[in-house]
Parts: C-alpha cells; structure tokens; sequence
C-alpha cells in the first residue's frame, strides 16, 4: 500500500522530497497533561487554578542530580498533581507530586514531607532494634527527595502500581476473597502499628490511598500523608473522607489514633463487600447509616460534641437521665436548611452479620466448592463478623488498636 508506506515513513518521505528537511523530535509539541492548560499566573506556568503546567517530556527540577522527565499523569486534586517521572541520574522511575501554587498548600505539603521523614526514621530504628537489615523495610512510602520547581513544591515518592479501589473496580466490584482481605489488612495493621509507634496518625485511610507495590502481588503501602498530623499537635478538625469518617470526627469530639482503626474497619468490609460498607451523602446521612447499622453512640459519647442539637434529640427520662435519639431527615432538613435526600439503600440485610454471612461474594459465587470447602468459609466469615465488630466499635475507647488486631483469629487464622 503506497499511501501507508508513506505515511507511516513521512520524515523520509519529507527528506526525499527536500533535502534541506530535518527531523529533530524535541520540537514536536508537548502533550499537555493539565486541565486546563491555558496560562494564566506564575508567568505563564500556571492555570488559573495554580496548578503547574505539567506536559510530557518537560522535565522537573534542575541537572543530571535532580531532575526528572515527565512521562504521564497519575492523578490529582486538591492538591495538585501526581506525574510518573523518570530520574535523569539513573533512568530510574518515581512519582513526583507537584503541589499548587499556593501558600496553605505548601505549608500541608511540607508538614507530610516532614511526617514521611519522621515514619521512615521509626521503621528504620524498629528494624535496626530487632536487627534486620533497614534496606529491607518496607512498610512505609519511601520519600526520595523534595524541590521546588517554577515556585512549586514537588516530592518524590517511590513508584508505586494500582490502588485497592481500582483493584476493587478491576474485580467488578464484586469484593475480594476473605484470604486476600486478610494478607492486606494484616500488612495495613503493621503499618498502623509502625505510624502508632512514632505518634502519628494518618487521619485519611480509604482505598485510594492504598497501593500494591506491584500489580502481581498482594504487598501494600498507605500513601498521601498530607492530612497526617502527630497526635500531640492535631491542627484539624475536618479530617477523613466521608465514607470512612469515624462517629467522634462526625460528633466533633476530640480525637485519637482511633480513627484510622475506624478508617481501616470500613476498608477491610469494602474490600470483601465491593461497595463502601457506609455511602453517606453527607455528614448527617452518614452518621444515620452507622447507627442504623451498629447502634447509637452512649449518651456520654453524644454530651461530648461540639452541638449535640445538631444529629440528636434529647428526651428526659427523669432521675437526671436522658436519652438521645438522631433526628428524623425532615426534621434536620427543615432545622438545618438543607436538602437531605432519601437514604438510597444498597444492602439488603441491617445488621453485620447478615451482610457479611449472606453475601455472595468471591468464594459463594464459586459452584465447585466443596462442602467442606463451604463450611471453612463460613467460619472465615464469622471470624470477618467479629474483627469488624470490634474495629467498627462507636465508642474509640473501647475499638481495637492496630497491635491488638494483629493478634485477632481473623488475622492469624486460628
């Protein structure tokens, strides 16, 4: 075919036509990465949002020692933007992390720089204090190096493969095998445990921000710690996405490590469920859907938030007694002005056990189980049915913590 020959040689084809023609790629236009790519502050290097103007093959920071080629887009948001990059240096490859334009933006940023040094400096003293070689940790994202580039924050990161909401999603949402969800949630205690150990709390543990180091094996790492905070100086109040937020960030009350407990419990139900084990729509749905499934907070727990008034009614049983109950939609619409829409149900079972038991998940799904087969599972469900009770526990003082998880029959499968 002489027009495919053509085409698919058209340098050649230029040259033999003028021999003055000469290709140089490196003035081929640069695929834009951002949207918008319009320039619009910082001399033209950034948008309007003050994101920088990321385009493939731009290379990020200054020489051989510090620079890196932008290859591909990996994610964003509120941030800024995640780029695969290669290092100049060594052709390796890493995930850089461009911050916005923006003052509070960079103080987070660099408070998460600080709080990755901080982790990866406990890892490396609880593996040198049982004498294992600290090259060999791995539990904690492992922080590169930071620089600022065109007036932009950027930090690298090891390059890390999918995360366990596109895992989940490649799976058609149909949940993982109780075997899995239990090789990764005892990895994610190990790692709760480690960011305990050097008084950290995350504050933002969800499936998205839960990679596989490789795309051919179980191993895991927690990554964004930009909403991390140490547990002596917690700057936020407004903290966990929604999804995953536990009841005492919901009711305003002060907070503990607890909360990425509460943050894992609703991972590990939605990586067996496929679906977010709590959907709210907003903070007042979500706390309906927890107590609609594990019960009302203790009326001590309620007296400690911020407005007690807003989620709950208070009714005086006499004696110095009250009891609470959460507002009905039509009433917390009207008192709050806002829209609140039917609670769209996605499970067909109330309590827990019922989920969990009745769910035709990954190993019920499959016709050539044995009975004997059939029975091991239901008892892996059970064990399931009370690790979840015990870390989705309303009250943070009576949750588990991470070391005490580990040790649950769920995890070690006794």
């Amino acid at each position: 075919n002489p027009l495919y020959a053509l085409t698919r040689r058209l340098a050649e084809t230029y040259e033999l036509r003028n021999a003055q023609f000469q290709y140089n790629p490196r003035r081929n236009p640069k695929r834009a990465l951002t949207r918008p790519s319009k320039p619009a502050k910082n001399d033209g290097y950034d948008n309007e949002n003050n994101d920088y103007i990321l385009r493939v093959g731009d290379v990020l920071g200054e020489g051989q020692e510090h620079g890196y080629r932008i290859i591909d887009l990996l994610g964003q948001g509120t941030f800024g933007q995640v780029v695969k990059c290669e290092k100049l240096k060594t052709k390796e490859l890493f995930s850089v992390k461009v911050i916005k334009n923006k003052a509070a933006y960079l103080a987070q940023s660099s408070m998460e720089v600080e709080i990755l040094k901080q982790a990866s400096k406990q890892e490396t003293d609880i593996y040198l204090s049982q004498r294992i070689n600290p090259d060999d940790q791995d539990s904690i994202l492992k922080f590169e190096e930071s620089f600022t580039h065109k007036n932009h924050l950027c930090i690298v990161f090891e390059l890390l493969s999918v995360n366990l909401y596109e895992l989940i999603k490649q799976n058609g949402f149909k949940g993982l095998s109780v075997d899995l969800v239990r090789v990764i949630t005892a990895q994610l205690l190990d790692t709760l445990t480690l960011l305990q150990h050097a008084k950290l709390i995350h504050c933002d543990l969800k499936p998205e921000n839960i990679l596989l180091k490789r795309v051919d094996s179980p191993a895991i790492k927690i990554i964004d710690f930009g909403s991390a905070c140490h547990d002596s100086n917690k700057m936020y109040t407004y903290i966990q996405s929604r999804f995953y937020r536990s009841p005492e960030v919901l009711l305003g009350i002060p907070y503990t490590y607890s909360i990425d407990m509460w943050s894992l419990g609703c991972v590990v139900a939605e990586l067996f469920l496929g679906i977010p084990l709590f959907p709210g729509s907003s903070e007042y749905n979500q706390l309906t859907r927890i107590t609609e499934m594990l019960g009302y907070p203790s009326a001590k727990m309620i007296r400690k938030a911020r407005n007690p008034s807003r989620f709950f009614n208070k009714h005086d049983r006499g004696n110095g007694c009250f009891e609470y109950t959460i507002k009905s939609r039509d009433q917390y619409t009207q008192e709050q002005r806002k829209n609140e829409m039917h609670s769209k149900q996605y499970f067909p079972h109330n309590t827990l056990e019922d989920l969990i038991l009745n769910f035709k998940g990954v190993s019920r799904a499959n016709p050539t189980m044995s009975d004997e087969q059939i029975q091991l599972d239901i008892i892996k469900r059970h064990a399931l049915i009370d690790f979840l009770k015990k870390i989705l526990e309303i009250d943070p003082e009576k949750r588990l913590m991470p070391q005490e998880a580990r040790m649950h029959p769920f995890i070690t499968g006794e």
